[in-house]
């Protein structure tokens, strides 16, 4: 594993379109404690580059305005910060989901383990990849979850379980191990599903207890 063993584990929850990043948080709360590790939940505000602008943090384009490296540099305060790892796990719900996957193209070396629930738009990995990358992407463990009932993206029209299944194809058959779900009775409800992110995120997560002691000691 990457993580050292006297730093915070850090989660970063990254919202959907509807920005409910309050909610979001707060969901993640019990799921902190019980681990011991930190959370980052950035809100990326809409009109931030061009008025009632809302969707350029998904990452879309390499040539949008650099999300990525805005959350990296909250990442680096957070650990500066909070005694906090530099390396985390990532998890997003739709437009969430859409940066999550594409942050991972760019940055999987910056990964402990990669949640992605239900996203609206995806990315092929044949085309947006390095070698480099694509080596510290298949050490990374990864998660692909979406609703049963979940079955049309408003933008494209197209259904989102096809569209993750289409993923979760593409990135086994670069070597990357994708355990997959499908959530049975589930519709697009991002905390319904939140459950499956937690059972993953703690099989991956070190325990912080020799954090915990280091601070103690200090």
């Amino acid at each position: 594993m990457k993580q050292s063993d006297k730093k915070l584990p850090l989660v970063v929850v990254v919202h959907g379109s509807a920005r409910t990043v309050e909610s979001l948080r707060d969901g993640f709360i019990e799921f902190a404690e019980k681990v011991h590790c930190a959370v980052l939940a950035p809100l990326f505000p809409k009109g931030a580059v061009a008025q009632d602008e809302g969707d350029g943090y998904k990452l879309s384009s390499p040539a949008s305005f650099p999300y990525d490296q805005i959350l990296l540099s909250m990442v680096d305060e957070v650990s500066t910060t909070y005694m906090a790892q530099n390396t985390f796990c990532l998890y997003g719900f739709s437009g969430g989901a859409q940066f999550a996957h594409r942050f991972a193209y760019l940055h999987s070396e910056r990964l402990e383990a990669l949640s992605i629930h239900a996203p609206g738009g995806c990315s092929s990995i044949h085309h947006n990849i390095t070698e480099e990358k694509l080596s510290a992407l298949r050490a990374t463990p990864v998660q692909m979850v979406v609703g049963e009932r979940d079955t049309l993206s408003h933008t494209l029209k197209i259904c989102r379980k096809s569209m993750l299944e289409s993923l979760c194809e593409q990135w086994r058959s670069k070597g990357i191990s994708v355990d997959f779900k499908i959530a049975a009775h589930i519709d697009h409800d991002g905390f319904a599903l939140l459950s499956h992110c937690f059972d993953f995120f703690s099989e991956h997560i070190s325990s912080a207890d020799a954090y915990v002691e280091h601070v103690r000691m200090a």
